[in-house]
């Protein structure tokens, strides 16, 4: 059986591709080692991080409740893993009511509703709360009861991962006060927030009732990983994951250099091995080698783009389309940050319930698409006009505008075809009216 393009005539026999794959040389021993939620039984250069959430939590073996706390630290810092690996270390001294933990990813659960929702079904173990339909206080009332009749005197550790998309949403301060203050309505159970972020500002745009609630501790940062610490994390992951002698010399290292630039990043590193081992075995290789690195690198960083693009909230992903729908409409037109916020302005009369933001908003959005090197932003002084940042997409155009086209909202709104007011010469705004240019 084969597969064929007629484009170009490209045949392929998945058959022949299976039966070789099958009889090719084995490289993996334990292939999930490479994955990021593999929590091995010692975490390389994290002694000092583990030290301090060891220090907050080690009241939960005497039945005592922690404080609230936050965990802050650039992607790939080993932030959850460390909470994680904390939590094993947790269990096996606690022999009596050993505590509970429960996770939430707020990037794919992050309405009030659906945390309520995830907390309460991951207790009991099964889907009893649908995914819409129950007031918030209704659930919030069961969850109380839950926590009280279930977990009794034992300590319930919520972990809220990515807590920045929250603030995102509307309702995120809501919910983290509920959240932090629900110890207030319990009798017997006895509950601890710790919020996970790589975004040091976030707490900026919190409440000030929910900033005392979260921050009981000083926040733990967890610095980037250097290119020699990334090795020694491969070299512990490698050592579990292949089989014994089909590493080729400097591959490890080439890895580990290739993620140092990346801001540290251990995810990527581990990503990159395993995409390198991956290759190899489809190529039928004894070993991987350093070429395997380089193409897997390659390989990753469109995916990358993509899935960062994709998994950004909606503001972010908004400021994004700004940029792009600028550098399409006019190449030669020099962006600004001004520009940026008048056109994201623009969008918020184009998608009901949009909220539109701020200049300064703006801006750090503008600096985390910086950081991802999806853009580049240069401080330009404009004399007695003040000083503004030049913006450049560093990606290219034609994948920028099929990522955005996958998201549903800029989708529908047919956002990407439009052209900005300050782009169309016809048309001049002042104090956010348009009106049409008649000279």
């Amino acid at each position: 059986m084969t597969n064929k393009d007629n484009k170009d005539m490209y045949s392929f026999n998945i058959d022949k591709f299976y039966q070789n794959y099958l009889t090719g040389p084995k490289l993996f021993k334990k292939r999930e080692a490479l994955e990021p939620t593999f929590i091995p039984d010692e975490l390389p250069h994290r002694d000092s991080e583990i030290e301090k959430i060891a220090g907050i939590t080690a009241c939960a073996l005497k039945g005592d409740v922690p404080p609230n706390f936050l965990c802050y630290g650039m992607t790939g810092t080993g932030k959850t893993a460390t909470v994680r690996y904390i939590s094993q270390k947790l269990a096996q001294h606690c022999s009596n009511n050993p505590p509970w933990w429960v996770y939430i990813n707020c990037t794919v659960v992050s309405t009030p509703y659906r945390i309520l929702a995830h907390i309460y079904n991951t207790i009991i173990g099964k889907e009893k709360i649908p995914a819409t339909g129950l007031p918030k206080d209704i659930i919030l009332k069961k969850l109380l009861g839950l926590l009280d009749q279930l977990i009794k005197n034992s300590v319930c550790f919520l972990v809220l991962d990515e807590i920045d998309i929250l603030i995102e949403k509307n309702g995120g301060n809501e919910i983290l006060y509920n959240l932090t203050r629900l110890n207030e309505n319990l009798d017997f159970c006895r509950t601890s927030v710790i919020g996970i972020s790589n975004k040091l500002k976030f707490m900026e745009y919190l409440d000030a009732r929910v900033t005392s609630n979260l921050e009981e501790e000083e926040p733990i940062v967890f610095h980037p990983y250097d290119a020699n610490q990334l090795a020694d994390i491969l070299k512990q992951r490698s050592e579990i994951a292949f089989n014994e002698g089909v590493i080729d010399n400097g591959v490890v290292k080439l890895c580990a250099g290739l993620a140092a630039k990346e801001h540290g990043d251990a995810r990527k590193a581990l990503q990159l091995l395993r995409k390198a081992g991956e290759l190899a075995e489809k190529n039928q290789n004894k070993k991987i080698m350093e070429s395997h690195v380089i193409k897997a690198q390659k390989d990753i960083d469109k995916d990358h783009i993509v899935e960062y693009i994709l998994s950004m909230p909606l503001q972010a992903q908004l400021t994004l389309t700004a940029i792009y729908l600028l550098s399409k409409f006019a190449k030669e037109h020099v962006i600004t940050s001004g520009d940026i916020y008048e056109v994201h302005s623009e969008f918020s009369n184009k998608i009901p319930g949009l909220k539109q933001l701020t200049r300064r908003r703006i801006s750090d959005y503008i600096n985390e698409l910086t950081l991802s090197g999806l853009i580049s932003a240069n401080t330009r002084s404009l004399g007695h006009y003040g000083r503004t940042k030049i913006i450049k997409l560093d990606i290219e155009v034609g994948l920028v505008q099929r990522v955005l086209s996958q998201i549903k909202k800029i989708h529908n709104y047919k956002l990407l075809d439009y052209k900005p007011i300050v782009l169309q010469t016809d048309k001049v705004k002042l104090k956010n009216i348009v009106f049409r240019r008649l000279i």
